[in-house]
């Protein structure tokens, strides 16, 4: 099956980096969530990253010519041209935007050929929407699900055709992370799946081309099953007071090769979702998995990272 158009339902943080990503390749997208407003918000954060990848290719070839300025070299007029001409031609904004349409009803997905859901992390809610949806879209569309931990054989079951239904798990910010895991149900027919990853071969992001690569389903797949349980044992070294935070984050940086610390990455993906993501672990796995008490007081508090301005660190005044 050829896909050309998707719907994504939740215009948040996922969502939009999703859509992103994919008018940015000339896809055909509706954007939805609850009401037009919440998916207009989306669009203008889908605008938003593509402004910023505009600008950074646009003053690529200045910062270039500045590189070699330190350098001592200084170019000709005809050598700065050849130089111009060799970087990317800066995406046209306007018109990648006329690929995206927002709306509030799965009325308008009825002609889609892969719908993603990017909706709260929770089973219940993922499962009534696939079970909603299976009114809405046609016999041969593929409903995924952007899920990082939960059991997409579960929600298949409640789809109208559970063998047209497989977790398609984008990284956050979509538009920076070129990762994918792929992941078939056990009611997944294998042709859903090559279908899924032709669809991105060969796609783009704004800073790399997309790596899709396939997973058996299991609680966290293959990235998270590793980085959550390190996020979280990082929590027991301070708790146990061989450090603080900021020494941890420092220590893993310097000495791991890791571009963010353990804490700095907990704030930036959402303390609730490692809190969320340990606890699945943690029903199907046991209690070896069984979150740190620290992560639960954040969540209590709504201290969940940088989304609420306060997490291990302060964010408050970065954001103003």
């Amino acid at each position: 099956m050829e896909i050309k158009k998707v719907g994504i339902v939740g215009a948040g943080a996922m969502g939009s980096g999703i859509a992103e990503v994919l008018i940015l390749n000339g896809v055909d997208v509706i954007l939805k969530d609850q009401n037009l407003q919440l998916a207009e918000r989306g669009k203008q954060n889908v605008k938003k990253y593509l402004a910023e990848m505009e600008k950074y290719v646009r003053n690529l070839p200045e910062r270039e010519i500045k590189r070699l300025e330190k350098y001592g070299i200084k170019l000709t007029g005809e050598q700065e041209k050849i130089l111009r001409g060799n970087f990317p031609i800066p995406p046209d904004v306007d018109k990648l935007m006329k690929n995206l349409k927002t709306t509030d009803t799965f009325d308008d997905f009825r002609d889609r050929d892969l719908v993603i859901e990017a909706v709260f992390e929770e089973q219940g809610v993922k499962n009534a929407l696939f079970h909603e949806i299976s009114d809405y879209l046609k016999d041969d569309a593929i409903m995924a699900s952007n899920t990082s931990s939960l059991n997409i054989t579960e929600m298949a079951s409640h789809y109208k055709h559970p063998e047209k239904a497989i977790v398609i798990h984008f990284f956050n910010p979509a538009y920076l992370m070129p990762l994918i895991e792929i992941v078939p149900a056990t009611q997944t027919d294998e042709n859903v799946v090559k279908s899924v990853m032709e669809f991105f071969k060969g796609k783009r992001n704004n800073r790399d081309e997309m790596v899709p690569i396939r997973a058996k389903e299991s609680p966290g797949f293959v990235v998270n099953r590793i980085l959550i349980p390190m996020i979280t044992e990082a929590v027991k070294v301070v708790e146990s007071g061989v450090a603080d935070y900021e020494t941890v984050d420092i220590g893993m940086k310097k000495g791991a090769g890791m571009p963010m610390g353990p804490f700095e990455l907990a704030d930036y993906v959402g303390i609730d979702i490692v809190y969320h993501v340990m606890e699945s672990f943690r029903r199907d796995l046991g209690d070896f998995y069984m979150p740190p008490r620290t992560l639960k007081h954040l969540v209590d508090a709504g201290w969940i990272g940088i989304k609420s301005g306060k997490g291990f660190y302060d964010h408050r005044e970065t954001q103003k």
